[in-house]
């Protein structure tokens, strides 16, 4: 399909909410702004919010459509939304991920000129106030790289004899900002997923053939400064689903725990302290990396023994 053509396509925008609060607006705004020569709608699915995010949406255009918050599901309440939409292709985005500028979808969107892409997602940047912790994670991550790159499995042999750190770096991708191709999605849905409905929808898409886009152009704000609490739970569901799907388990015992959790502070520690911060700036990061390095050291090893013996729990919120 000529990359013309495909910029007059219908373009539908997904955004599961509840209490989006300003920077849903932001969100919205952002959207609002973007240049884009095809037709651009926003389909919100909304449970429970109380703080006007409803109204809002409502008031700019949106359609919303309200789901009991009990029922919420990262695979199914996006496949609602889908369902609801009728662009040809469907941009997943999360309520906190503010267009970075007005190219987002256009850069996004232009990976299905190759026909044989199925999905494309975002780079994200960090906030301008999120703690140099943050900033790093993000930036050393694949959704920070500034190369933009295709992905496709060629050799089924290789692909299967990758270890499984390398196979689930292959397959990454992210609903935080991402588009597929609705005839992609026709084939092969979002699945039930409590959590890494992305990594598991592109893990099955590449397995069937088709490529898989990061767009470095395509950009998006985001990122999360997170409580210790928050920390360990996003930790833990995410080690649950790496071994759910490649059995990735990258602290295989307790003694292990401390390990990790001894190398991770000396490594932030380190980091902190040669960082361009007030001294008492370094202190408030000194103190914060402890019980944080213990949160993810505890949630990558429970997320994966508690999958490995099928011990089922749900953490809410993440």
């Amino acid at each position: 399909m000529p990359l013309g053509n495909l910029m007059e396509k219908k373009v539908s925008i997904v955004i599961p909410t509840k209490n989006g609060g300003l920077l849903f607006q932001k969100v919205l705004l952002g959207i609002k702004e973007q240049k884009f020569s095809g037709s651009i709608e926003v389909v919100v699915i909304d449970s429970g919010s109380d703080d006007g995010t409803f109204n809002f949406a409502k008031n700019h255009g949106a359609t919303v459509v309200s789901v009991p918050p009990d029922t919420f599901n990262h695979g199914k309440t996006r496949n609602r939304g889908i369902e609801i939409s009728s662009g040809d292709i469907v941009v997943l985005m999360t309520q906190d991920a503010v267009p970075a500028n007005e190219y987002l979808i256009h850069n996004l969107v232009s990976a299905f000129e190759d026909h044989d892409v199925a999905g494309s997602y975002a780079r994200q940047l960090p906030r301008k106030d999120a703690d140099i912790f943050t900033k790093r994670t993000l930036n050393n991550w694949l959704t920070g790289r500034e190369e933009s790159e295709v992905r496709q499995i060629v050799n089924f042999a290789e692909y299967r004899s990758m270890k499984p750190i390398d196979q689930y770096l292959f397959c990454n991708f992210d609903n935080v900002c991402s588009a597929i191709r609705r005839s992609v999605w026709e084939q092969i849905p979002l699945f039930a997923n409590d959590f890494g409905e992305d990594i598991d929808w592109s893990k099955r898409a590449l397995e069937a053939g088709w490529k898989i886009a990061y767009q470095s152009k395509a950009s998006v704000i985001h990122s999360h400064d997170r409580s210790i609490l928050y920390e360990y739970k996003r930790t833990y569901m995410c080690h649950r689903k790496l071994y759910e799907l490649f059995k990735i388990q990258t602290i295989p015992s307790k003694k292990y725990v401390f390990l990790s959790i001894l190398n991770s502070i000396k490594k932030d520690w380190l980091f902190a302290i040669r960082c361009n911060e007030t001294l008492l700036k370094k202190f408030f990061l000194l103190g914060k990396c402890v019980p944080l390095c213990v949160a993810s050291s505890l949630g990558q090893y429970c997320g994966a023994k508690d999958e490995k013996s099928s011990f089922y729990k749900k953490y809410s919120g993440v």
